[in-house]
């Protein structure tokens, strides 16, 4: 059989969903901090049945894993986001789309009724949206809006997910019978509440959309932006005033996804950063462009005097959308590295400027205190290589007048971390709080929660909360805080 990275070791799937909800459940070493109260939600890949041989990590059904705490008391709980994908995939009881050998139309028969809505659109719209909400695996990340929980995928809409059971709902349709491509990083403004969003397509009319929501839950504004190519947009960012989506020459199509990936790197193509004004006026809409580079994931974005800084983790190029042997080396850290990087886009001049801001680490999975999105933040944290092999190093990171001061734990050997998420104890910006990150022990086969203190980042794990299983590698996560109950 062909080696495949993304089916071996903590990469590979778990069959089971586990309800652990007594200490016993538990191997937990340390205490549990008594004042964190609320659950923590982490999504991530895991195929429900075989995947074919060029099977993609970012391919797998939606697996969602929570952590609730309760005076220092914890449950956990797995479940699948049973997606109409899913529930065509069970009815077959085998993997059927996005699983690198089949286009993802493949298999009409199991559609029924639903190909001739397929159609129609195609015909009338020049898309087919509404496939958006028929294939999807909703296996990338998180949201809470209005104390409401979806799970999020790039090429479907949000899918409502019962936060106490972690049971599937329905998709938001956002007032508006929404169907579309939405961002699997939406992003929230804490000042205003509003909810924004992007859409790519991989194919048909308006490869791009921006999206704004208001507290209340409904579409105010749908904006089509007219960029060179179809590009592959995992992120995007905003500031008091702006949004700002970035272009970069990974350009999307049917053809890489029958490759068993989602997009092809074409430099020549170059980077183009839009911005827009975040009411969707189109009127306001600038273009910026230099050389090529990737980027993934952003730490944030803010406004100084007429200029817009940008802090992201930039790759010379597309990482993991290659062959086996080149993720391997990517994934060790080796090759093609993420660094901390910044780009400064000058409203009056038309220019932009990009400079890397730290060759110490190589890093991914950015997070800061949600209450300081598209405003200065003083820390950030995220995961780094530091042995080789996968992340076994998480830091909190500060930049001062360009330079960066980091605060670094190193997970003990074989032990392999991922995204790091801040919950706050204290005034947005500060690090007072916890960072949670899901780590694999390699030796035991296990998995656990490792609870830090934000402050003292070098120092070892408050408490570690081990699982009876391996929680296999995953993406992104979302803390919902709650008061404490008293039993």
């Amino acid at each position: 059989m062909q080696p495949n990275i993304f089916l071996e070791g903590n990469f590979a799937p778990i069959p089971n969903e586990f309800t652990l909800t007594h200490s016993a459940d538990f191997e937990i070493k340390g205490k549990v901090p008594k004042d964190l109260h609320g659950t923590y939600y982490r999504n991530g890949p895991n195929p429900a049945y075989p995947a074919a041989t060029k099977h993609h990590w970012f391919f797998g059904d939606g697996m969602i894993h929570a952590f609730e705490f309760n005076r220092g008391h914890v449950q956990y709980r797995n479940r699948f986001v049973v997606t109409p994908t899913f529930k065509m995939e069970r009815a077959a009881k085998k993997n059927l789309f996005f699983n690198g050998a089949l286009s993802p139309l493949t298999n009409l028969q199991l559609l029924g009724t639903d190909i001739f809505s397929l159609m129609s659109n195609l015909i009338a719209r020049s898309n087919a949206d509404v496939y958006t909400r028929l294939l999807t695996k909703a296996n990338t990340s998180l949201l809470l809006f209005r104390e409401k929980l979806y799970a999020l995928i790039e090429s479907s809409p949000p899918l409502k997910i019962e936060a106490q059971t972690l049971a599937t709902s329905a998709f938001a349709e956002f007032g508006v019978n929404f169907i579309a491509p939405f961002t699997a990083h939406p992003k929230i403004d804490p000042r205003t509440g509003y909810l924004y969003g992007i859409g790519y397509r991989v194919f048909g009319k308006e490869r791009l959309l921006f999206y704004a929501i208001n507290p209340s839950g409904k579409m105010v504004a749908r904006t089509a932006i007219d960029i060179p190519f179809n590009a592959m947009i995992h992120d995007f960012v905003i500031t008091q005033s702006y949004a700002v989506i970035p272009i970069f020459p990974a350009e999307a199509s049917l053809s890489a996804l029958r490759r068993g990936l989602i997009a092809d790197w074409k430099p020549d193509k170059g980077t183009h950063f839009f911005v827009i004004a975040k009411n969707g006026d189109i009127a306001t809409l600038r273009r910026f462009s230099l050389p090529a580079c990737f980027v993934y994931h952003y730490v944030n974005a803010h406004e100084e005097g007429k200029t817009i800084v940008i802090d992201a983790i930039r790759y010379e190029k597309l990482p993991l959308m290659s062959d086996d042997q080149t993720h391997r080396a990517e994934l060790s850290g080796g090759e093609n590295p993420g660094r901390l990087a910044r780009f400064v886009l000058d409203l009056t001049s038309g220019k932009i400027e990009e400079a890397i801001l730290d060759e110490n680490f190589a890093v991914e999975f950015p997070q800061i205190d949600q209450r300081r999105v598209g405003e200065k933040n003083a820390f950030h944290f995220s995961a780094a290589f530091g042995n080789g092999d996968f992340f076994d190093t998480q830091l909190r990171s500060e930049i001062v007048k360009g330079k960066v001061r980091h605060e670094t734990y190193r997970f003990p050997t074989g032990h392999f971390c991922g995204e790091p998420m801040f919950v706050p104890t204290g005034k947005a910006q500060e690090s007072k709080g916890y960072i949670l990150n899901i780590v694999y022990d390699s030796h035991a086969e296990r998995s656990y929660l490792a609870v830090s203190d934000a402050a003292k980042m070098e120092r070892k794990p408050l408490c570690e909360i081990y699982v009876p299983h391996r929680i296999p590698y995953g993406f992104h996560g979302v803390w919902h805080g709650q008061r404490s109950q008293r039993g």
